[in-house]
């Protein structure tokens, strides 16, 4: 677990005063791609602007910046020195509110982890407020999985984001310290995995890492002790690092790398580690640091912002999509009102040219209405003439009997008359049979069978005279020609 210590430092004077920063957006010329990265470790503040990761220019606070109250005119002091023009700003951040502190999560399984670490971020939020927060694995044992902490009040977050949403600025990056100093530890000339502790010189305090070269964290501590005012305690505290990493992990360390502005450490840490060690002293500036936290990528494991940003992307992205939306459907609506307006206007004028020819058509329609009356006149005739004629009965009634007469007998007289709709159609046929008489009647008599049975309904009378001897021709004795009369009505097709 990390220690956070405290060191009573001297009153300092405040920062000085300068003109407030003129918004860059006013300014007439285009905003650059520059990147500012800042340092502000415990009380010492810095700044670079890189290009294409190019160190451009330098600043430093000639005052410490305790606060966020003068963070923000010392803020716009190094954006008027430094002639900053871009928009993209990185911050390299260790001070009192931002908290590191290691927890140990359950190892089973990925998911489980990380609901063990958002449940003690919530528990930590009970008791301290809203934090922006991000996690770094680190070596983890057999049964559990170690990760660090980093937590920082969202009040804080908040400020610094208004305070560069007034300048038009977008802070893109909020990296503790080990960040870079992870990314220099892989690089250093010493065999991959080896384990090494690095203590780096932070403003008034001091971060102690614990790590394998090219590998995880072991442990991470941030003592607030500076190396100028309390040597001493910097050798003692490296001491228990080293003894922590031998009992928790099992890892001797026996390489140590001290990077600071000053060396004033490098005997009491001799002292105090004992013999064995090889201590290796790097002088390093806040500027150095800030080179490298310009080469992390912005989806850095404890970048705070990380995921601040995706959300914000995101939203932007849904804005985006929601104002096109809208504008398209803006776009149809105004695409619509126009056909509309164009229909109108074409309707409008249609009506203005049927207007202009009302004379014209109403003569028309007057000539219709004169001509489609002489049409009903017309089929009202035609039809009083259809009702009024006769059906063609008498032709049917006699073609039907010309196929129906047998070959011996020939008709001599046939008529048919309408009798009206009550009485319908009668008929009278006459005619001779050659034959005898006994012959003759079985002849007519099956002819009236037949007759009967037409599809023509034909009702004979009885009073009719079916058969009658006709005189014979001189000089015979036996008359071979009968005579035959035949009266009835036609009870179907009857009306006309």
């Amino acid at each position: 677990m990390s220690t956070l210590a405290s060191d009573s430092a001297p009153a300092v004077a405040p920062a000085a005063v300068v003109p407030p920063y003129t918004p860059l957006w006013h300014a007439p010329h285009k905003r650059s791609d520059d990147s500012l990265v800042i340092g502000w470790l415990y009380g010492t503040l810095c700044a670079a602007v890189f290009v294409r990761q190019k160190l451009k220019a330098s600043w430093s606070a000639s005052a410490p910046v305790r606060n966020l109250e003068e963070f923000e005119p010392a803020f716009d002091e190094l954006l008027t020195k430094l002639d900053f023009s871009g928009t993209e700003v990185s911050l390299l951040l260790e001070n009192e509110p931002f908290v590191h502190q290691m927890e140990q999560a359950p190892g089973s399984s990925d998911v489980l982890a990380e609901s063990y670490i958002k449940a003690r971020v919530v528990r930590h939020e009970k008791e301290h407020g809203r934090v922006l927060w991000a996690s770094q694995q680190s070596v983890s044992t057999k049964q559990d999985r170690t990760y660090i902490l980093h937590l920082l009040p969202a009040a804080f977050h908040e400020k610094l984001h208004r305070m560069m949403s007034r300048r038009r600025l977008v802070l893109a990056r909020i990296l503790p310290l080990i960040a870079p100093i992870q990314r220099e530890l892989n690089r250093f000339p010493i065999t991959k995995g080896r384990p090494v502790l690095v203590a780096v010189e932070s403003g008034k305090a001091t971060v102690i890492l614990v790590a394998q070269v090219g590998g995880q964290i072991l442990i991470s501590r941030t003592i607030l002790a500076s190396w100028s005012a309390d040597p001493a305690r910097i050798g003692l505290e490296i001491n228990r690092s080293l003894l922590y990493a031998n009992q928790q992990f099992g890892v001797p360390v026996e390489r140590i790398w001290l990077l600071g502005e000053t060396n004033q450490s490098t005997a009491e840490v001799s002292a105090k580690c004992g013999s064995g060690k090889q201590i290796t002293v790097l002088p390093t500036t806040p500027i150095e640091w800030l080179q490298s936290v310009v080469k992390l990528p912005a989806v850095h494991p404890a970048n705070l912002v990380a995921g601040y940003l995706r959300l914000k992307r995101k939203s932007l992205y849904l804005r985006a999509m929601l104002m096109t939306v809208c504008w398209l459907a803006l776009g149809l609506v105004g695409l619509d009102l126009l056909n509309t307006a164009r229909q109108w206007r074409a309707r409008q004028q249609s009506y203005e040219e049927l207007g202009q020819r009302l004379p014209v058509l109403t003569a028309e329609r007057d000539q219709l209405i004169v001509r489609n009356q002489q049409v009903v006149r017309q089929r009202e005739f035609i039809r009083e003439l259809s009702d009024e004629r006769l059906a063609p009965v008498p032709g049917k009634f006699l073609g039907w009997l010309a196929g129906t007469i047998p070959a011996e007998m020939r008709l001599v007289d046939f008529s048919i008359k309408w009798n009206g709709p009550d009485e319908g159609w009668s008929f009278r046929v006459e005619g001779s049979v050659e034959a005898d008489e006994e012959t003759s009647r079985e002849i007519i008599f099956a002819w009236r069978r037949q007759l009967s049975r037409s599809p023509l309904r034909i009702k004979l009378a009885d009073t009719a005279k079916a058969v009658i001897t006709a005189p014979s021709a001189p000089g015979t004795m036996v008359p071979t020609e009968q005579r035959f009369n035949l009266e009835g009505t036609l009870l179907e097709n009857a009306e006309p």
